[in-house]
């Protein structure tokens, strides 16, 4: 059982959301889990009576937790971002927009496969995207990013994708487990998996893409570009179907990746690239060590090591 805190009644009222259908399924069916009051104020009940009229009964901070928790578990998202946000991390990693031209300077059209082929990574991305260094901090750019998409969401006008990539352990699996969390908190539904069980569980007919595509205002998958590629090209059809029926749709989708630009583009070819750069925000993730490995060290001075 959980320890007791401390939390001033008023602080219960002033954290009050709205409440929604998932919000009152999961107590008709009783999915949530812990029944007892981590603030030692409702009794367990969930509810609280206003002090200025004790007629009328609110939600007490413990129940909205424990939606909250129960929501990151429907989304598949870790419980390790309950009370976290972009704050939550260090400002060491980099942020670099990829920002692509209007129009690409092309190759020759007699040798433009293979020149595309050996073309170096660096090279590439000179020819096809201007690179825009970020005074921002990190957490300041997301934070912007999910503040004016939530905004958008609610107006029902098209938000922006993200598409964040870059080297092992720059944090871009936690950024958006964190944008996840955030529109979780504003009552929308996320829907969070790997690029590649995301793809099985549309092969095994276990999810409906287009339900998935319809229902969820948000999606995150997670190591785009990992994925297992067969002749039949059912990953490329399925990943450009989902990406176009949620641009449609007008909902969003954020991916991870430790690819780069020209590995999209020689796996995914023009038709995905075309709704890649033309309805994805691409940030290039870096920092100077390995997010993993800063808090293994961490871990290394808990444990007197």
């Amino acid at each position: 059982m959980e320890n007791k805190k401390e939390l001033n009644f008023l602080d219960v009222i002033g954290k009050i959301t709205p409440k929604t259908k998932e919000d009152e399924g999961f107590e008709k069916t009783g999915d949530l889990e812990d029944k007892e009051c981590i603030y030692d104020i409702c009794n367990g009940s969930g509810r609280i009576k206003l002090p200025e009229d004790t007629r009328k009964m609110v939600d007490c901070q413990c129940l909205i937790e424990k939606r909250l928790k129960q929501k990151l578990k429907n989304a598949r998202l870790s419980q390790q971002f309950f009370n976290k946000d972009f704050n939550s991390y260090d400002s060491e990693t980099k942020a670099h927009l990829f920002k692509p031209f209007k129009k690409v300077v092309e190759f020759k059209s007699t040798t433009k496969i293979k020149d595309e082929l050996n073309e170096p990574v660096e090279q590439f991305v000179k020819r096809h995207y201007d690179i825009v260094e970020q005074n921002r901090s990190i957490q300041d750019l997301l934070t912007s990013y999910s503040e004016k998409n939530l905004k958008l969401l609610n107006e029902n006008k098209n938000p922006a994708n993200l598409l964040l990539f870059g080297e092992s352990g720059n944090g871009k699996t936690s950024f958006a487990s964190v944008i996840g969390t955030y529109f979780l908190q504003n009552n929308k539904k996320v829907y969070f998996s790997t690029t590649q069980d995301f793809l099985d569980k549309i092969f095994s007919k276990t999810i409906n893409p287009k339900q998935i595509a319809k229902d969820y205002d948000v999606l995150i998958l997670d190591e785009l570009f990992n994925e297992y590629h067969t002749d039949s090209q059912f990953a490329k059809k399925q990943l450009k179907e989902i990406l176009k029926m949620r641009e449609e749709l007008g909902k969003i989708t954020i991916c991870t990746s430790n690819g780069n630009p020209k590995d999209f583009s020689l796996l995914y070819g023009p038709s995905i690239m075309s709704l890649i750069n033309g309805t994805f925000f691409l940030f290039m993730l870096e920092r100077e060590t390995d997010a993993r490995i800063e808090k293994m060290h961490n871990k290394y001075d808990d444990f007197g090591l």
